[in-house]
């Protein structure tokens, strides 16, 4: 298989090192942790679906060539973080409005508001760790003699992919398996609808943060908490 560029020291590499960067809870897993104290494990698993699309679009652009020039260029990065930040904080600041209402029997039935595989797939498009797996790390476990890189691209970023929905399945899983217990009045419904609404604020402003550090560092301005 070495003249399309695949091999099984390459592939084992990938699994270890993808593993290892998924399991470090990041912005995705917070936002699966919100989600199950919110609305529950089906739900969460849904926003793991989502979190999966984005970061096969991420994926593909990068194996077709775009991904150099979006890690190459001075705003986008910035500005496709700052975009997620912004619908992210809508998505947090929605959920502390409706845990006003909040109640045991609510919980557990769908929202229509907010889709959880939206939020996925906005937290997978707008992850750093989605640019710095596709664009460096898979690429560089590839052999040489590629006779079609794009494709072997692409093949190669499933593993990740496919990793990802399994080990933040797993997140989704331990994280409800601590929270539901915590559904038994109305009170503690809105205490943990408040707290997972909090979550998904931080991470908003955790890409807020990044994008403005790349913003400033486009101008040559020091960030004022570096």
């Amino acid at each position: 298989m070495q003249d399309i560029g695949v091999s099984v020291s390459g592939l084992l590499g990938l699994i270890i090192t993808s593993s290892i960067l998924i399991a470090v809870p990041g912005p995705s897993i917070m936002l699966f942790v919100g989600q199950v104290i919110m609305k529950g494990r089906s739900h969460a698993l849904r926003g793991v679906i989502g979190n999966a699309i984005g970061m096969l679009s991420i994926a593909i652009l990068l194996s077709f060539g775009l991904g150099p020039l979006i890690l190459k260029s001075d705003f986008a990065l910035p500005a496709i973080r700052m975009l997620g930040a912004v619908a992210l904080l809508l998505i947090g600041i929605g959920y502390l409005v409706a845990s006003k209402a909040a109640s045991p029997v609510a919980t557990d039935q769908p929202t229509r508001r907010k889709s959880p595989i939206t939020a996925g797939v906005i937290v997978g498009i707008t992850n750093p760790k989605a640019l710095i797996m596709f664009g460096t790390i898979v690429p560089s476990f590839l052999s040489g003699n590629l006779a079609s890189p794009t494709n072997v691209l692409i093949m190669y970023s499933m593993i990740p992919i496919l990793l990802g929905i399994v080990i933040d399945s797993v997140w989704v899983v331990v994280a409800h398996s601590l929270s539901s217990r915590l559904f038994s009045n109305v009170d503690s419904v809105r205490i943990v609808n408040r707290i997972g609404g909090g979550l998904i604020i931080l991470m908003a402003l955790i890409l807020a943060r990044e994008a403005v550090s790349g913003f400033l560092s486009i101008n040559r301005w020091p960030a004022p908490w570096a």
